[in-house]
């Protein structure tokens, strides 16, 4: 017979198994600013858009007049982390110029 302690190991072991399983991560759209710089797309700034829609389309407008100051522009993208909507933005700028 399974003593106290191992049957509570093994409880833990399904436990992070179902937790692991039901993980989804959570999107939530993104403005990426930057601009073309050659063969790279220079990314300046990274940030989660605000979700109540009139904040929202100020952040945006206030975001592109800044971008257009320094000739660059704003993309919008659905991704889980600051990170991942760069990368998205990289990936998206390299297929659009044909260098994916």
């Amino acid at each position: 017979m399974a003593s106290a302690s191992s049957r509570r190991r093994a409880a833990i072991v399904r436990a992070r198994r179902r937790a692991v399983r039901l993980y989804r991560p959570v999107l939530r759209e993104y403005a990426v600013v930057g601009r073309t710089e050659g063969a790279t797309y220079a990314i300046w700034h990274v940030a989660a858009t605000p979700v109540d829609p009139f904040a929202r389309d100020e952040f945006l407008e206030q975001l592109g007049l800044d971008a257009e100051d320094d000739w660059g522009g704003v993309s919008t993208v659905y991704a889980t982390s600051a990170e991942d909507a760069a990368d998205r933005v990289r990936a998206e700028q390299a297929h659009l110029s044909g260098l994916d």
